[in-house]
């Protein structure tokens, strides 16, 4: 989820041109896999989009899930110190009687049996073949509670709250990582829908000029030579359109992908890649050693990880508590019911009065002390000094993502001011070529440029309209990333 590494660059070139001027654009659209459930009904900005991957996006959702579990082990975090319960209940058959467990209950059962011959009581001697076999059955219920007060309960209780501060991170810093990714495909899109105008045009031209030349060397006022070099130039940009715009579909699949829409739903993105003149001119003024010290510590890997180390010493320290001894409550009760399928058991007040008789319930309260872990080299010792380094790893690797940290955001200040400088060049450049070719589209037109002259122009034309658009897509791109890599609003970097 995180990045804590300096990126080897910004985005993969829209266009890349050759010194002979023959076009070759690549562009790799990387589709993070964020699904959307809503397809929009309107022209979508960037902001629309980027809402509509918040409200749909499912590993956003997931993350979603996540959080609300943590926070319902954190706002229920009391439940550490709740007794264990349990109950069972029993159903058991003697396979022999001990009569000395009926001693006392002789006399109500003697009352309930047939007299001998002589009218008296059966001797106690008689008593196991007088019984039914309803007397061999025992139903007894029990009911066990334990209470354990130690000091790592209490340390499990700050665990969960370590482990949800880093839960909650990890979801924001998923929020932040689909707004850019949203905002760089949402770009990336617009610079190929005007690359392909670019080639379109281009395409146009080149077909004009055949045409004529065509038409020239049919009336005869053109050479053959001519005409065939307009027909083959022609023929070459076809394909150069062809590839243009499957890398346009390409994207356009990738972006329905992200925000889940069906394939082949039509895309009405509305927006420019223009960048604000006035954000041009704040980047080239910020100041990269106060923008380091104000955001590096805020940023989303370094929060990550300080919650890594945070909880791995928590660890450790709930590790090295089970070596303190535990104060165990305990209470537990056995009730049992002899004879339970004897009616007179329920019914006769003398025989109900045994019912539920406490054999073995008792309360008890137990000081529990596991010495083994003191011994040299024990597995407890072993296990609290592999988790007290563990943290100590932690803690440097805290150290390592700060300073990966620091230095993307030095290389993407970097990136940005020379995407702002670049532009101004770019422009100039853009506009002489522009009035370059027109003035020799005029000349070829009229006779005095050569077609080659008209070609050199319209090739120096379509490069400078292609690098400008790349760089307004560079800094768009770098924008975004900054954006990410700070973990703050563009207005409270740009201009707090």
């Amino acid at each position: 989820m995180m990045h804590s590494s300096v990126p080897s660059s910004v985005d993969t070139p829209l266009i890349r041109t050759s010194h002979l001027g023959v076009m070759n654009k690549t562009l790799l659209f990387l589709a993070a896999g964020f699904g959307l459930l809503a397809a929009p009904a309107f022209g979508l900005t960037v902001d629309d989009a980027v809402q509509q991957a918040r409200a749909h996006n499912l590993g956003l959702q997931t993350e979603d899930l996540k959080l609300a579990q943590k926070a319902d082990e954190k706002n229920f975090n009391f439940n550490r110190l709740y007794p264990t319960l349990s109950v069972s209940s029993t159903l058991l058959r003697l396979n022999q009687l001990n009569l000395n467990q009926w001693q006392e209950v002789w006399p109500a059962i003697a009352n309930n049996l047939p007299a001998n011959e002589g009218g008296g009581q059966i001797p106690f001697s008689t008593f196991s073949a007088s019984l039914t076999p309803d007397y061999n059955w025992i139903w007894s219920v029990g009911v066990n509670t334990q209470w354990v007060l130690n000091l790592a309960v209490f340390r499990g209780m700050t665990q969960t709250l370590i482990d949800y501060q880093t839960a909650k991170i990890t979801r924001d810093a998923a929020d932040a990582k689909l707004s850019r990714d949203v905002r760089k495909a949402f770009y990336q899109l617009l610079a190929l829908r005007e690359a392909t105008g670019v080639f379109e045009s281009q395409l146009k031209v080149a077909e004009d000029r055949w045409k004529l030349a065509k038409f020239n060397f049919d009336a005869g006022l053109g050479s053959e030579i001519a005409a065939l070099q307009a027909q083959v130039t022609f023929m070459n940009r076809k394909p150069l359109l062809d590839d243009q715009r499957v890398t346009e579909s390409t994207a356009q699949s990738g972006f329905r992908i992200l925000l889940n829409l069906p394939d082949g739903a039509p895309l009405d993105l509305q927006g420019s890649l223009d960048v604000d003149p006035e954000i041009r001119k704040a980047l080239s003024a910020i100041d990269v050693d106060a923008l380091v010290k104000r955001f590096v510590d805020g940023r989303w890997d370094v929060g990550t990880a300080q919650g890594t180390a945070k909880s791995l010493d928590n660890l450790a320290k709930l590790q090295a508590d089970s070596l303190w001894p535990s104060l165990v409550f305990g209470w537990t009760a056995d009730p049992s019911v002899q004879a339970p399928f004897l009616a007179a058991t329920w019914n006769n007040p003398a025989l109900s009065q045994y019912n539920w008789a406490q054999t073995n319930g008792a309360f008890s309260v137990t000081l529990a002390w596991k010495l083994d872990g003191f011994l040299p080299g024990s597995t407890t010792g072993v296990e609290i000094a592999g988790r007290e380094r563990a943290a100590k790893e932690a803690a440097l690797g805290v150290q390592q993502t700060r300073q990966a940290g620091e230095a993307e955001i030095r290389t993407l200040v970097g990136r940005l001011k020379k995407s702002a400088v670049a532009l101004d060049s770019l422009s100039v450049a853009l506009d002489l070529a522009t009035r370059s070719s027109k003035l020799t589209e005029e000349g070829y037109q009229a006779g005095t440029q050569s077609f080659n002259d008209a070609q050199d122009a319209d090739l120096q034309l379509q490069t400078a309209r292609l690098q400008y658009l790349n760089e307004e897509l560079a800094l768009q791109s770098t924008l975004a990333d900054l954006d990410y890599a700070l973990a703050a609003d563009r207005k409270d970097w740009l201009h707090g």
